[in-house]
């Protein structure tokens, strides 16, 4: 496809063997800097209104809740948790209702992110402004990256500095977009294609893409897990205006048993929003 959302002459190619799809070109990390300074202000044009840090923060600790069996399943029993690229916060704060004792530190280098998590968590969250500032942090039963190894440039090299962050016997949890959307592949919606695809989402992910990833790094697939973020209220609003927009009505019609029926069956088939792979250190 040629043109994503930001950039008409930005091209998504795909690999013929595991599927992983990139953007040609990337940025320049003079892009990236330049892109980054300023980002809550440039994510505006995504929506059909003006979104503040606290309500950020309680749509992405919603999500945590609402799939709460599969971060359970990684919080549960750590002692020492590191996010990598918090945002506002959404993670830390399900981790604390959940994992009260755990020792948090998080990777934040956006200075109004930085700002409002001090506000939110005080000192009970360690926060740095880079990988390399954990060196001497100790090991980490849980390293989380949600949302984040899309914008990376390379992949491989962001895993290898993450392998030697971890505990015997810790993981490593990425969340990440799913190449197999609905909205792009089933319903085949050319305005979502073109609005899904950014210039700061530099990789679109596949199980195949991870096995290759894992092996390159010495890591073991753990397992996957699918999630869907957008329920069929916001599919049907794609589908009747094409374009992001206050759905509220079309909730409305709908109980949150039909609803949550239809992420069930998206799940189901692997056609989420969202997936999660869960790593470990192999042998």
């Amino acid at each position: 496809m040629k043109g994503v959302f930001d950039c008409k002459a930005t091209k998504v190619m795909e690999c013929g063997q595991c599927g992983l799809q990139f953007l040609h070109p990337l940025m320049t990390e003079k892009e990236e800097e330049e892109y980054y300074a300023g980002y809550y202000t440039k994510q505006q044009d995504r929506h059909y209104r003006k979104i503040r840090l606290p309500e950020i923060q309680r749509r992405a600790f919603e999500h945590y809740d609402q799939y709460r069996a599969n971060y359970l399943e990684l919080i549960s029993g750590c002692r020492t948790i590191l996010e990598i690229g918090s945002g506002t916060g959404g993670f830390l704060r399900f981790t604390r209702q959940y994992n009260p004792t755990a020792r948090l530190v998080t990777v934040e280098r956006c200075r109004d992110n930085v700002d409002f998590i001090n506000q939110c968590f005080g000192d009970s969250v360690e926060v740095v402004g880079s990988l390399e500032g954990v060196e001497g942090s100790g090991l980490f039963d849980l390293i989380g990256a949600f949302g984040v190894l899309e914008h990376v440039r390379n992949s491989q090299s962001f895993l290898y500095s993450l392998r030697k962050h971890i505990s015997t016997g810790g993981r490593i949890a990425l969340n990440v977009p799913n190449k197999a959307n609905a909205l792009v592949y089933d319903y085949a919606l050319e305005e979502f294609r073109k609005f899904t695809y950014m210039k700061q989402h530099y990789y679109t992910f596949t199980e195949q893409a991870f096995e290759v990833l894992a092996a390159q790094t010495a890591l073991q697939i753990e397992k996957f897990h699918y999630m869907q973020v957008w329920g069929l209220d916001n599919h049907l609003s794609w589908l009747r205006y094409g374009e992001p927009r206050d759905f509220s009505d079309i909730t409305r019609l709908l109980s949150q048993k039909t609803i949550d029926s239809y992420n069930s069956d998206m799940i189901e088939r692997k056609k989420t929003d969202l997936m999660m792979a869960v790593l470990r250190l192999g042998a």
